[in-house]
């Protein structure tokens, strides 16, 4: 017997039909966990069973931690996850905004509520079910809130969001059943000593001001402050950006380089697609933190805000996967080398950076004075100055890898900076260094961290811009044999970023992108307008 019969047997042994019991070798296509002896049975079925099909189940650690798991093999692209927030609220360091849009307000464009004295923008956003919250608790302190200082972050808000967790805690039982989920998994978190301090002085700020002492307590509301720390999603939608917290992205475990890419709604509501080949019973990821930054940077991201020490493969690899992403140059005369620790995960001994090839020691000590002093230009680089931004990476060449993670950084801004009046108008010199930073950034972004959509559809639609400008430049035999490549971009750009919503930037671009494939004459003959 061979293997393919062999394990239809055992299906046949194993399974029985969701209608009638019988047994069955037909599994449903979505979450492959269920048979039917029949197409018939499983359309009859298909009203009962199409709440529960999903590609993943949540699973449960020892330690009662949870993480999501694929019940069948992901091609790239392929549909996950579509849910609403179950809570959303202003970041824990923004400018007033209103609370029932969430967009950045001032005095000229908002009003007080009329019940509770927040900043709202309209009746609309006054009435909204967001605003409730706050708007309840305000109103039972007894006094109005006074926001008197628009434009520059105020820390009263960062109470909103756990207040409105709060409420479902006191009225909305059912939803307040989800976040608790995501309440069990805090043990596995250990706080650093700051936000220790900030969930204190929140909690105690929330008691005090919304005279709730009575209702929480001060380790309910630290709890809940936690777990908005650990849970929450930055949404792009508005600016400034607002938090979520999501029922089942939540239990999504993070990773580095992620085999799952994360995109938003109009609404509000995340999609979770595939953006790698995903195997059945592959833990799904998501990441939580910027790929363009080096293993150093994310890790202490990470512990600061989500109080673990990320361990994933990326991290665990000094080279970042082949790329030398946070390597420095050797120093040593006539060496071509580059320096590199041992391992970037030991918090404690703070290993040499150690040269590929001459093996020259350098003290981390040394090496982190250096990257400090290197960041402390790039902190105070004018990053809408073409000139500064080539003068940058000029000047630190010969100390960084070409490759690292600051030089990235640069070259992303850079590629969209170059051309942003228009490709037309740029030299044959800068028009070339733009070509060859996108196509240095789809490389390494191809390489650590293929699920960032956005900012690779952007690197590619900054590179068919300069490709359609440099063969327009070089004459007709130039359009004719570069035609089927920028197609070719074009249809990769409009796949990477479709799910991006047009509110924002990448979802332009998408429409640009559509828009140009659509025209095969504007493809041939048109300069692009990047604006």
């Amino acid at each position: 017997m061979d293997a393919k019969a062999d394990e239809k047997l055992q299906v046949l042994e194993t399974k029985q039909c969701e209608v009638c019991q019988k047994p069955a070798i037909h599994r449903c296509g979505g979450c492959r966990r269920v048979c039917y002896c029949s197409k018939q049975h499983q359309q009859d079925h298909w009203e009962q069973h199409k709440n529960v099909c999903r590609s993943y189940k949540i699973c449960q650690n020892d330690d009662h931690s949870r993480h999501v798991v694929a019940t069948r093999s992901l091609t790239p692209g392929e549909f996950i996850l579509l849910e609403p927030p179950l809570i959303w609220g202003p970041s824990f360091n923004t400018v007033p905004i209103c609370l029932g849009c969430g967009k950045a307000v001032n005095g000229e464009n908002s009003r007080p509520c009329n019940k509770c004295g927040w900043p709202v923008c309209s009746t609309l956003c006054e009435k909204s079910p967001s605003h409730l919250p706050e708007c309840r608790y305000s109103i039972q302190r007894g006094e109005r809130v006074h926001i008197k200082k628009f434009g520059v972050p105020q820390p009263i808000y960062r109470c909103i969001t756990i207040l409105r967790c709060l409420y479902h805690k006191q009225f909305l039982p059912r939803s307040w059943k989800k976040l608790e989920k995501l309440l069990s998994s805090l043990g596995n978190h250990t706080s650093t000593v700051t936000s220790e301090n900030e969930k204190q002085t929140i909690a105690e700020f929330i008691r005090r001001f919304f005279k709730v002492w009575a209702i929480f307590s001060m380790e309910d509301v630290m709890k809940v402050c936690e777990m908005v720390m650990i849970n929450s999603h930055e949404v792009r939608l508005t600016d400034p950006p607002f938090i979520a917290i999501y029922s089942t992205t939540s239990m999504i475990e993070h990773n580095c380089r992620p085999n799952c890419t994360k995109s938003f709604t109009n609404l509000g509501q995340i999609l979770i697609t595939a953006a790698v080949p995903i195997q059945e019973g592959d833990n799904l990821s998501i990441s939580y933190t910027d790929p363009l930054s080096g293993t150093q940077s994310r890790r202490y991201f990470l512990h600061e805000t989500k109080f673990f020490w990320c361990r994933c493969e990326r991290c665990e690899d000094p080279t970042e996967l082949g790329t030398n992403f946070s390597a420095l140059k050797c120093q040593s005369p006539d060496c071509d080398g580059y320096l590199l620790p041992k391992t970037f995960t030991d918090v404690q001994t703070l290993p040499d950076w150690i040269c590929n090839i001459c093996s020259r020691c350098v003290s981390s000590y040394s090496a982190h004075d250096v990257l400090e002093r290197i960041e402390h230009d790039l902190y105070d680089l004018d990053k809408a100055n073409v000139e500064e931004c080539k003068h940058f990476l000029r000047t630190y060449e010969s100390y960084l890898h070409e490759n690292h993670f600051y030089f990235a950084g640069v070259e992303y801004i850079f590629c969209q900076l170059l051309g942003k009046s228009g490709v037309q108008l740029l030299s044959d010199e800068d028009l070339e260094l733009k070509f060859h930073y996108c196509c240095h950034l789809e490389s390494l972004l191809k390489v650590l961290a293929p699920a960032e959509k956005c900012i690779l559809g952007t690197v590619l639609f900054e590179k068919f811009s300069s490709i359609m400008e440099i063969r327009r430049r070089k004459g007709s035999q130039e359009l004719k044999n570069n035609h089927e490549e920028c197609r070719a971009i074009l249809h990769e750009v409009t796949e990477l970023l479709k799910n991006e919503p047009d509110c924002l930037p990448e979802g332009k671009i998408y429409q640009k992108a559509r828009a140009y494939l659509s025209n095969e004459v504007l493809m041939e003959n048109e300069n692009i307008d990047e604006n």
